[in-house]
């Protein structure tokens, strides 16, 4: 087997964090556990769908004692790699399982990901396992699926640079769930996981710095520049990366200072206020607020310029993205005139 196909670590998947991940758990495992159709889930790059996949395939793996099993697609595979086929075994061809017609005779459940990721020609070779009989062959081996077989497919959408469209005949087999990105709320509690599980050391970055980033993200992210949690994770840890140990140590202008020489102080506080949630910006009161002046009091701290900078390296600024026919120094641009 291939280095992308494993059987899953069950005690490695991350929590899903926040009420539209868990709710999409709850529909999806509903029909793997009451039906044997497969289920698709489509939606944007890094909305969550892999880890919310994996969790649906250890309730239904613990539930049945079965085995799960894990795989990524990708245009190089082909049916002997990836489900059953001719290889070489002691200098003689002899039929073997790939990873989908082992986990079909153990009757586990199978997570196949990035099903966009490969060619139409790969997804058609699936079609006969989701029909009603669940059946591959080669030669004279025919495997047949156990009852408790399940499989669930993870794709972006097919709008995604260097994404393929689904094959009809497959398409038209599945059970397919959409799924966005997270509420803002939620997206703050993924961040704050991923924090929890990668950053070694603690996390200072107040919660209203966090909050203004993800709002950030959330204007600048589009289908076709389809920024995500991970970016916004990014940069909270730079910006703790960034912190003095001494804050006396910090850069000596403010963010007052810094935007007093152009007078506009006051639009800068309502720009900041309204990514903080404050409501009325309009209301003084919404401009002097606790959070505001934690926000501004930990910018100051770190820097204004090295802020917007992190912002920048964080948000794939100085990465050269395939984004198709769209013209991608307009959003740059955009990127950059928003951050403070």
């Amino acid at each position: 087997m291939s280095n992308l196909n494993i059987r899953l670590d069950l005690g490695k998947i991350p929590e899903i964090v926040g009420r539209s991940g868990n709710e999409l758990l709850r529909r999806c495992y509903n029909v793997l556990d009451k039906t044997r159709w497969p289920i698709y889930i489509v939606g944007p790059s890094g909305s969550g769908k892999s880890v919310i996949a994996m969790n649906i395939a250890k309730r239904y793996s613990a539930a049945r004692n079965v085995p799960a099993f894990y795989v990524q697609l990708s245009p190089e595979q082909t049916k002997t790699s990836l489900i059953l086929g001719l290889r070489l075994d002691g200098g003689s061809l002899v039929v073997k399982n790939g990873i989908v017609a082992e986990c079909m005779e153990e009757g586990g459940v199978i997570v196949v990901d990035e099903a966009t990721h490969s060619l139409q020609e790969v997804l058609l070779m699936f079609n006969s396992i989701l029909d009603r009989t669940s059946v591959t062959a080669i030669g004279d081996k025919i495997v047949y699926a156990h009852e408790n077989f399940r499989i669930l497919f993870c794709a972006n959408d097919s709008q995604y640079s260097g994404n393929i469209k689904l094959p009809q005949s497959f398409a038209q087999r599945l059970v397919c769930f959409y799924f966005d990105y997270p509420a803002a709320e939620d997206e703050l509690s993924i961040v704050d996981r991923i924090i929890a599980d990668e950053y070694m050391a603690p996390d200072r970055t107040p919660r209203e710095v966090k909050k203004y980033i993800i709002d950030l993200m959330r204007e600048m992210r589009s289908k076709t520049y389809p920024l995500s949690v991970r970016n916004a994770a990014i940069a909270t840890v730079m910006c703790n990366l960034e912190l003095p140990e001494d804050e006396k140590a910090a850069a000596s202008v403010t963010v007052n200072d810094y935007f007093i020489k152009g007078n506009n102080v006051e639009s800068v506080r309502r720009a900041i206020a309204e990514r903080l949630g404050a409501g009325d910006v309009e209301n003084v009161a919404a401009l002097n607020s606790p959070e505001m002046e934690r926000f501004v009091k930990f910018v100051s701290l770190i820097g204004v310029e090295r802020f917007k900078e992190i912002i920048l390296q964080s948000f794939m600024y100085y990465l050269d993205v395939d984004l198709g026919f769209y013209d991608l120094q307009l959003i740059k641009d955009k990127i950059q005139s928003a951050t403070l």
